[in-house]
């Protein structure tokens, strides 16, 4: 994993991420169609490994960010930028879509944020708080306007790692293993600390608070900080990594033979997923840097849709819950989803595209201010 060959991979990484919580969230759309349960079994818990790449992915390139930036402010400034601009100019553009078509569906369009304030009379806070990736479930303890609808709980929970990323680098830097284990403890701490918060439905779930996702989004510092060690003892740490994934796989399955338990309890949202996670993220990345140094014309079409991997996040979210979640699955031929799946992933990909046309001038324009 050396700088050289950090960017091929990394775009790897990133289109795979991408495309995972697409078939996580398609997946969802069908619950209640025969063959659902078999569907979520194999594919639904695709949007879990995703997320995870992409906390570690964002982890990864934290170190040599806030090497390049001149001071705190700079770093917080452009990560702010990167994130919240095109966050933002989806927002606007789908709320303003979405309300576009009320005199054809107002269920359609009670999906915009504009539509409370709109019809409802309701003062327009939600829309501005909205307008910023903000972690759902704080709005949902908070009891804030609920009218955030663009991408996932996963953005707002990443801004948070970034607010706290510069102290994580200087806390790795002197003592890497104390730090990593502590942030194991935090998450489970975090993950069952809000239990009755979770019952009560302010909270839901602990694993999509932020410190319970510190352990991946370090992995991902640690495995960039230390890649010359990593690259020393390459083999011996495939070779355990790999001892370990293989052995927890085993006695998982074994345990839950009932189950396809390498995916239902091996990357459940709980704490317990670590013992997966995080050693099959590092073989994910060792894998895709193999990938693109032996194939590297057969990887660079895929690493092609890396300019639009966020973008898609946001776009997704959208297209299949609001439009796709309509469909009358249950009318579907077995070869139904499939071809739908197909046509929904270049939808969103030519979306993609069209708000990336947007959002690209206004992040710089933002950034030269």
């Amino acid at each position: 994993m050396s700088g050289k060959k950090m960017i091929p991979w990394l775009d790897t990484v990133r289109v795979f991420a991408s495309f995972a919580v697409i078939v996580g969230h398609f997946v969802s759309c069908f619950d209640g169609m025969d063959g659902f349960d078999k569907m979520r079994l194999y594919f639904f818990h695709a949007g879990n490994v995703g997320v995870f790449l992409f906390f570690a992915l964002s982890g990864y390139l934290i170190p040599a960010s806030l090497e390049r930036s001149k001071s705190l402010w700079e770093f917080y400034r452009k990560k702010l930028i990167r994130v919240v601009v095109p966050f933002t100019v989806c927002y606007v553009i789908f709320g303003a879509g979405l309300m576009a078509l009320a005199p054809l569906s107002v269920s359609v369009a009670e999906w915009s944020p504009f539509y409370h304030a709109s019809y409802r009379g309701g003062f327009p806070w939600g829309i501005l708080i909205g307008m910023f990736p903000v972690d759902v479930n704080i709005v949902k303890l908070l009891d804030l306007p609920l009218t955030w609808f663009v991408g996932e709980w996963f953005m707002g929970v990443l801004i948070l790692l970034y607010l706290i990323a510069p102290l994580l680098n200087v806390l790795i830097k002197r003592a890497p293993l104390v730090t990593f284990v502590v942030s194991l403890v935090i998450s489970v701490e975090t993950f069952h600390a809000v239990g009755d918060l979770m019952a009560l439905g302010k909270i839901m779930t602990g694993w999509w608070l932020f410190p319970a996702r510190i352990p991946e989004f370090l992995l991902g510092m640690i495995l960039f900080m230390y890649r010359d060690f990593f690259t020393r003892y390459k083999r011996r740490i495939l070779f355990g990594v790999g001892l370990w994934t293989a052995g927890v796989g085993a006695w998982t399955i074994m345990s839950y033979a009932d189950v396809p338990a390498l995916l239902t309890r091996l990357y459940p949202l709980e704490p317990r997923s670590m013992l997966m996670t995080l050693p099959t993220t590092y073989l994910f990345f060792m894998f895709t840097d193999w990938l693109n140094e032996k194939l590297p014309r057969a990887t660079a079409w895929f690493n092609s849709f890396s300019d639009i991997s966020y973008m898609a996040m946001l776009v997704q979210h959208i297209l299949l819950y609001v439009f796709v979640a309509k469909i009358p699955i249950e009318k579907f031929h077995s070869t139904g989803p499939v071809l739908l799946f197909v046509l929904v992933t270049v939808i969103i990909v030519q979306v993609s595209n069209v708000i990336k046309s947007f959002s690209d001038p206004a992040e710089k324009w933002v950034a030269n201010r």
